[in-house]
């Protein structure tokens, strides 16, 4: 790392006007039209969820994705993600739009014929048409090739019939356009363009944990006639279909994440400010101060690491021709491990903000007339869907082990000026202990490393905690050259006691991978490397949490 990539790395301040102002827009329209109704949304009126998903298309909310050819606006992914923000602060109309603007929309954008773009683009960018998105079978989830869903071609050649099951389809009980995967002939795993006026039945609505004001429906299909026209893609080519897609969910899929997180942050500050114990504010208690500091850290390095890919990804992006679509496929694809790492990373860190703030409203946080509950169970899904978490961590090592593990980083030559040459040096360290693991363990183990998920788990832990430590470090470093250290204190107080705690961390994965692996001839010299990495100087992490925690207490709210 170097002041140039301090520099170069997008964060969240370098958000444009343009970038801000289509957020803004999203943020009048949820509370102008969203927020007022939210009850009724919750009791599952569909039709008022149709006509709030119509004014959002009327305010170009839906077309972000799709290419000005189609109908759309063709922004970048930084806009997109952060429109996503804005609209997450209702979890299930978020999850309804959502599902409809990426996993029901960009299957046809990205692997549509001309003639299917042309057709059903537009209408989708409207809210016209709602999309969904049907992969999951009761009896395949995370082994999604394993559907049983099968697609027969009619004697004449002109349709597909489709028979199976779906299941846990958002937006499944009042979707007009589903993406549909079905194996021709029982065997060659295809995508499908299914309109639900072709025979598609949805199930009942699935009594759920969270997200209880969205659609959640299983799709029965009953010789389901399909035109051979709708095939999406090349027949037996739909895992094509269905991993580059859900990895482009992964990519926007932080942003809604660490906004969720901020708004749990904000209410529990503000409950702390009120609630009074003992004759004062509880928020004046240590151990509150200590909760409301954790999850300001978690909102601060969350955005820090979403930001940073959603940059990359668009820069990268800039040199292609936006209607080469396998170009910009092959360039997002790029990115899947950090995508997956996102994804991990900040659904994690949403799982523990929720949790503390339900604890800092007590009792209260138990009662569903208390925010904090409602928000504790809309957040539990964000580990499962996606890629459940176990999956995208299987995915960050087995793509680095296929691309040769992470680089071996060495100390740069420029002078840098920075509060962090301790954390660079250990994320150096922790880098090339990363590659030196799994290394090892490839020729420890061969072929047979994927069956190792333990193993892999572990070091999919490190390199989260790596990425993340330098996305903060980055983050921080960039505000430091535009702003006086004083005015950064908080954000410098932040980095410095998430990397402390990272590292500790990254030991404890480190070790458990390295006795899981190695013999005792290999044990001392890789244990000395991974104690090195405790080498930190001496740093007052509670003195600094009530720092962190203060400034957020003035605000009254999430604030950087």
């Amino acid at each position: 790392m170097t002041t140039a990539e301090a520099i170069q790395v997008f964060t969240r301040e370098d958000l444009s006007s343009a970038q801000q102002m289509v957020g803004h827009i999203a943020a009048d329209f949820m509370r102008a039209e969203v927020l007022p109704v939210v009850d009724q949304i919750y009791a599952k009126d569909w039709s008022l969820t149709r006509e709030l998903l119509l004014k959002a298309g009327e305010l170009d909310l839906l077309r972000v994705d799709i290419p000005e050819a189609y109908g759309g606006l063709g922004l970048d992914k930084v806009s997109s993600a952060y429109v996503g923000e804005q609209i997450g602060i209702v979890p299930s109309f978020a999850g309804s739009l959502g599902a409809h603007t990426t996993i029901g929309t960009l299957p046809i954008v990205y692997f549509g014929t001309e003639a299917q773009k042309e057709r059903y683009l537009p209408k989708l960018a409207s809210g016209e048409m709602i999309g969904a998105y049907a992969l999951t079978e009761p009896g395949s989830g995370s082994d999604a090739l394993a559907a049983s869903t099968k697609a027969t071609l009619t004697d004449d050649g002109k349709h597909y019939l489709l028979n199976g099951q779906k299941m846990w389809i958002t937006n499944g009980g009042f979707a007009d356009l589903f993406t549909i995967f079905a194996k021709v002939d029982g065997e060659k795993f295809t995508a499908f363009i299914v309109e639900r006026q072709m025979g598609v039945v949805s199930g009942r609505e699935e009594p759920k944990l969270g997200l209880d004001g969205s659609s959640t429906t299983a799709l029965i299909l009953d010789n389901v006639k399909v035109p051979v026209e709708n095939v999406l893609g090349t027949v037996g080519q739909g895992h094509k279909v269905a991993f580059n897609i859900l990895n482009l969910g992964r990519l926007k899929l932080g942003t809604r994440n660490i906004g969720g997180a901020k708004q749990a942050l904000t209410r529990a500050v503000r409950y702390a400010v009120e609630r009074r114990q003992f004759g004062r504010a509880i928020a004046e208690f240590g151990l509150i101060k200590q909760k409301l500091a954790e999850m300001t850290v978690r909102c601060y390095i969350g955005d820090a690491m979403v930001y940073r890919t959603l940059g990359d990804v668009d820069r990268a992006l800039e040199a292609i021709d936006q209607l080469d679509h396998d170009r910009v496929l092959k360039a997002i694809e790029g990115y899947a491990v950090e995508c997956s790492i996102n994804k991990v990373w900040t659904s994690e860190a949403l799982a523990s903000v929720v949790d503390e703030s339900l604890q800092v409203f007590g009792g209260y946080g138990y009662s569903q007339e208390f925010p904090a509950e409602r928000a504790y169970r809309d957040a539990r899904i964000t580990r499962i869907y996606e890629g459940t978490n176990e999956i995208n961590r299987l995915i960050i090592t087995t793509r680095l082990l296929r691309n040769g593990g992470l680089a071996h980083v060495e100390s740069s030559d420029e002078a840098l000026v920075t509060p962090f040459t301790s954390e660079r040096d250990l994320l150096m360290r922790g880098r090339n202990l990363v590659t030196s693991l799994l290394t090892r363990a490839q020729d420890r183990f061969g072929e047979s490393l994927t069956n190792e998920q333990e193993l892999l788990g572990f070091v999919a832990d490190m390199i989260i905690e790596l990425y993340a430590v330098e996305s903060g470090v980055l983050r921080t470093e960039k505000l430091l050259l535009n702003r006086d250290k004083e005015s950064c204190a908080v954000p410098i107080d932040i980095t410095r006691v998430y990397a402390i705690d990272a590292f500790d961390r990254l030991q404890h994965a480190a070790k458990q991978a390295v006795n899981a692996m190695v013999d005792d001839s290999e044990y001392g010299a890789l244990i000395s490397d991974i104690r090195s990495l405790s080498d930190q100087p001496p740093f007052d992490a509670v003195a600094a949490r009530r720092r962190i925690a203060d400034s957020v207490i003035r605000s009254g709210r999430y604030y950087l």
